[in-house]
């Protein structure tokens, strides 16, 4: 199943309740990983960017990656400055994960577009330095054009 076949399966609040039905939302989230665009994604913080995921651990609580980093999405400010250099950990349990629209989210902090076809048109038009269409595809469809 992919994100798209999520969204039609289950009602809003189904997947996007935080302390919603943990076991649901392992075994229905689960499989989003095992179908990676060349194990990459795309990443939001502070900073947006491609990461390739490692050594991802799909535990009964929760999910754990190593991101490394692979190419940043410039959006022109200061935040790009925070892209790290270095891979870093991070995970969430899956009573906290949400999907909303197509993005998995934790309770706070960083924001995961995992869909194959988005992540590969996202590393297309980044390569090419094509910014302003990437972001239209991750943060301003997430916040409907008004991220910065």
């Amino acid at each position: 199943m992919n994100i798209k076949e999520l969204n039609e399966k289950y009602t809003k609040g189904e997947l996007s309740k935080q302390c919603g039905n943990s076991k649901l939302k392992r075994n229905e989230f689960s499989p989003l990983f095992a179908n990676l665009y060349q194990n990459k994604v795309v990443y939001h913080e502070r900073f947006t960017c491609i990461v390739k995921l490692d050594h991802i651990e799909l535990l009964p609580d929760r999910f754990e990656a190593i991101a490394i980093p692979h190419l940043l999405i410039e959006k022109g400010n200061r935040m790009d400055t925070l892209y790290p250099k270095k891979p870093w950990k991070f995970g969430a349990s899956w009573d906290f994960l949400r999907l909303e629209k197509d993005v998995l989210l934790p309770y706070s902090s960083w924001l995961l577009w995992i869909d194959p076809d988005l992540v590969k048109q996202v590393e297309e038009f980044t390569i090419i330095r094509k910014f302003k269409e990437a972001k239209s595809l991750t943060l301003d469809a997430m916040w409907g054009g008004h991220a910065g």
